[in-house]
């Protein structure tokens, strides 16, 4: 494997006197890795410091934030945790961390309907290597689990529309029994201004079903 010049160091914290951990940015052969490093410096001069390094696919972040999340979730059930008491109460403080605000917004329109969604949910591997090692993945916005339904939003700009329409498209081939849905910035616009102009009409079935964009 070809291996790029360019990797950053983009974290770094000591565990005592002698381990630090470290996270790189690196990229082989044009896709992105996220490196963490574990690194102990032994205090003899004699003995050589060792080094534990994990490799992780930077499209596997919301896999890797996700896997950090139940790690909290079995701290505070346990009661490890320095933050919260209660699963309750840090689902209440935190909530979801939305990577746009057209996905708050999204949720927002969906509690008002009652319509119940999970952010993020899964990951799903969409191109391997040679030796079955995934390289990129695609981790869908939403998933309503009453409709079976993932949505996935866009942003308005057209590289990232562009992108974001062949991870579906590849999504739809590789896995056919998933359903998903795109909303551009225009069904995005569309659900807002009939969110607005009908909020003393609850009906999520309408709402959803007229604001679908075509499949394709």
């Amino acid at each position: 494997m070809r291996v790029d010049e360019r990797s950053n160091l983009v974290a770094q914290f000591s565990i005592g006197t002698v381990e630090e951990v470290q996270a790189w940015i690196r990229q082989d052969d044009g896709h992105a890795f996220i490196e963490i490093q574990l690194q102990r410096h032994e205090a003899s001069e004699k003995v050589s410091s060792t080094e534990t390094t994990i490799r992780i696919p930077a499209t596997l972040l919301s896999e890797l934030k996700r896997l950090v999340d139940h790690i909290e979730e079995q701290l505070i059930a346990r009661g490890l945790s320095d933050e919260f008491q209660t699963l309750e109460q840090m689902r209440v403080e935190r909530g979801p961390v939305f990577a746009h605000p057209s996905e708050a917004e999204f949720a927002g329109i969906l509690d008002f309907y009652d319509i119940r969604w999970q952010y993020e949910p899964k990951t799903f591997p969409i191109q391997w290597d040679e030796q079955g090692h995934v390289l990129e993945s695609f981790t869908p916005d939403f998933y309503l689990p009453d409709q079976d339904r993932y949505i996935e939003l866009t942003t308005q700009k057209q590289r990232l529309v562009t992108k974001k329409n062949r991870k579906v498209r590849l999504l739809r081939k590789l896995y056919p029994g998933i359903n998903i849905k795109i909303f551009y910035g225009r069904d995005v616009e569309r659900l807002r201004q009939k969110y607005n102009g009908s909020k003393a009409q609850k009906n999520p079935g309408s709402l959803l079903a007229s604001s679908y964009p075509r499949q394709g």
